[in-house]
């Protein structure tokens, strides 16, 4: 009896046995999970190609974008371009009705914006010994390897935003304002790029997590806030056509002013998701002063586009039509749906103001990525004079 009783039980041990072998050997290795970056899967990122005119003769080129990490070891990105070389127009987004003194004009963002993004990669992404986020692009959207792998070398910054966001920097993005940026050679940042900042988050990067513009303008958590940043930039060194040349410099993006407090403030668009600001005490040249400023929502996803010009180009005109300053953007959203800034590009064209045509006046040009983020994400500014 206990014979039978014992063979039954070491028979019974011996199948669960079996099972959790097969079940093992079916289940294969355990994969090793990879960190995620900062601990953020969503990122928005700007990146570009920017040199002096010496070097690139004005083939300077800018890409917005998403990026998507996967823990196990994969990222994904989409993306709109633009080459300088390919003089993209702008076009009419929406018209700024706002009344008040702004004027009735079209918004106007860089051609392609409005639609899908042009492109896209695949890749991989690691950890290096000294901190750093090595991302090595293999394929591109469809999965088609790429004839020569391309790399990202980023400087990654954590903690932003009581830990709900996290940033990605290229070596000299931040820095002093002024014409003698330090451009890092060709694979110090990345072998086909030289300027980069992203942000990331674990927020969606669909539209849902957008901020209105009626947010931007109304919510006391965004409308009283100085978004500022640094925009790398490349442009004439001067405005005196007899010295000037094509340099690399760096800018602030955003100022002091806000949204929503003040006497002087934005005002919401009358049928499209959209905002105009006539800025008073500008840079402008002449005796007029003023800049006309719109932002406005487009298309889906984080979608946004800024443009700007002085009032005094319009030349007694109600609206400017040719060489305003066009700027895509995404917004960077937080761990906690809450909306801190953008990323963005500047795509500038320079056209005939006869013609409206592109007038291959390359010097002209401004191409340039930038940050214009809350002060909750820390930018890297240089002190105020």
């Amino acid at each position: 009896m206990v014979r039978t009783v014992v063979t039954r039980s070491v028979g019974v041990l011996v199948a669960v046995l079996a099972l959790v072998t097969a079940t093992l050997v079916a289940a294969g290795p355990a994969r090793a999970v990879t960190p995620l970056p900062g601990g953020k899967a969503n990122w928005v990122v700007s990146v570009g190609y920017l040199d002096l005119a010496a070097r690139n003769n004005y083939r300077n080129w800018v890409r917005l974008g998403y990026y998507a990490f996967g823990t196990d070891g994969t990222v994904t990105t989409s993306y709109w371009t633009w080459n300088q070389r390919e003089q993209p127009r702008r076009v009419n987004a929406m018209t700024a009705n706002c009344g008040g003194n702004v004027p009735t004009c079209p918004v106007r963002t860089v051609d392609g914006f409005a639609g899908d993004p042009a492109g896209g990669y695949r890749g991989t992404f690691a950890h290096t010994a000294d901190g750093r986020l090595a991302v090595t692009w293999t394929a591109d959207a469809a999965g088609t390897p790429l004839a020569q792998p391309v790399t990202e070398n980023w400087k990654v910054t954590t903690g932003l935003a009581d830990g709900r966001a996290a940033r990605i920097t290229s070596p000299t993005f931040y820095g002093a304002y002024g014409n003698n940026v330090d451009i890092p050679a060709q694979g110090v940042f990345s072998t086909y790029a030289n300027f980069g900042v992203g942000y990331g988050s674990n927020a969606p990067l669909g539209r849902e997590t957008r901020a209105s513009m009626n947010q931007l303008v109304t919510d006391p958590r965004y409308n009283a806030e100085p978004y500022r940043g640094a925009f790398v930039v490349a442009k004439a060194s001067s405005a005196d056509p007899a010295t000037r040349t094509g340099i690399v410099g760096r800018e602030g993006a955003g100022g002091d002013w806000t949204f929503g407090t003040g006497t002087n403030r934005w005002r919401l668009c009358s049928g499209s998701p959209c905002m105009g600001w006539l800025q008073p005490n500008t840079s402008c040249s002449g005796t007029d002063k003023d800049r006309v400023r719109y932002l406005g929502e487009i298309g889906g996803g984080r979608r946004n586009t800024e443009e700007y010009w002085c009032q005094s180009l319009a030349q007694g005109e109600p609206c400017y039509a040719h060489n305003s300053h066009p700027r895509p953007l995404l917004q960077i959203v937080d761990d906690a749906g809450e909306f801190q800034g953008w990323v963005g590009v500047e795509a500038f064209t320079h056209v005939d103001t006869r013609s409206g045509q592109p007038d291959g006046s390359w010097i002209e040009g401004y191409w340039g990525i930038f940050d214009m983020v809350s002060t909750a994400l820390r930018p890297e500014l240089p002190p105020t004079p």
